[in-house]
């Protein structure tokens, strides 16, 4: 067994923050369009959720897509393939994510997967006064002329491979569809993601999103999303009679810093007994919870809670199907 001691965690964090700092000249890129994908940001799986989105070094299921193409090299499930679904009414049903993911075979990779992932808002009220060339009043107030909604669309396709007995390389391309009422735009991205394994059960993993700059085309004009780096490090062990897994996160570029220029650190834990696990995480200052089932090898079944310090709380609910 691999012990780790303090000094050591110390030491890992700070390779976390240097290989952060290594990807900051991406924050130079960053434009008023750095929010352009945003709705890419909110996450997929509610384990990944619940681990306060400190997935990328140990996302080997089929959202691994969104997470870190090569950890589609691995298998967590322990099936040759899966499909997986998620739904969530977030922030007190104000917005529906839903995500699904399957894993199949496909040449030049040890898996493949294709999933997709919408974050949506219905019933948007569109307003207009009955006498526009008027001013507001008690007598001219605005009235609904129309319901909407707003939606977002990404599909990915993705395949991971090992190229050695330590490192792991994966693609993810995505096309992205994007609809407010009447409007719509489209587009096109890529991300390359790795997985080396350090020592034992240490990972160090990433995955650079839109590294060629991802442009979103509407009717009249185009924004775009501008590359970002999410870089973790992932340490599982033995702990009792379960294991017990640590996982540190950053994501740098984009849209990820604040004003203040800080970039966000993601962390969570889990500890796995038998067929439950349980979980927690930080996602910068919200912190999260959930706990996973598995009754079948071939079944798994994951709740999370997401704490949200201004808006409703969230729930979600995934579902893992092995075959």
């Amino acid at each position: 067994m691999v012990r780790i001691s303090a000094n050591k965690v110390v030491r890992l964090c700070r390779i976390l923050a240097a290989l952060t700092l290594l990807v900051s000249p991406l924050n130079s890129a960053h434009a008023a369009s750095g929010f352009a994908g945003e709705f890419l940001a909110v996450g997929a799986g509610a384990r990944a959720l619940a681990l306060g989105n400190a997935y990328v070094a140990v996302a080997q299921d089929a959202t691994a897509g969104y997470w870190n193409p090569a950890g589609l090299s691995g298998n967590r499930m322990g099936t040759a393939h899966e499909v997986h679904l998620m739904h969530a009414e977030r922030f007190a049903g104000l917005v529906d994510q839903d995500f699904i993911g399957a894993t199949f075979d496909a040449p030049f990779t040890d898996r493949a997967a294709v999933s997709l992932l919408r974050v949506g808002v219905d019933d948007i009220a569109f307003t207009a006064l009955p006498n526009p060339a008027a001013p507001l009043s008690a007598d001219n107030r605005p009235l609904v002329t129309s319901n909407e909604t707003s939606a977002d669309y990404a599909l990915y396709l993705s395949g991971g491979r090992q190229m050695g007995d330590r490192l792991a390389l994966g693609v993810s391309a995505k096309m992205i569809y994007r609809t407010v009422a009447d409007f719509t735009a489209y587009g096109a991205g890529l991300d390359v993601g790795f997985r080396y394994q350090l020592a034992g059960d240490l990972v160090l993993a990433g995955n650079l999103r839109d590294i060629t700059t991802t442009p979103i085309v509407w009717d009249g004009g185009t924004d775009r999303i501008q590359p970002s780096a999410l870089i973790g490090i992932g340490y599982r062990r033995d702990l009792g009679t379960g294991q017990a897994s640590v996982l540190l996160s950053s994501r740098n570029g984009g849209d990820a810093s604040d004003d203040a220029g800080a970039v966000p650190i993601n962390a969570g834990v889990e500890y796995t007994l038998g067929n439950l696990s349980l979980r927690a995480g930080l996602d910068e200052e919200r912190r999260s919870f959930g706990l996973g089932l598995q009754p079948h090898r071939r079944l798994g079944l994951d709740v999370a809670y997401l704490q949200h310090q201004d808006l409703e709380d969230t729930y979600l609910l995934s579902a893992r199907i092995g075959f």
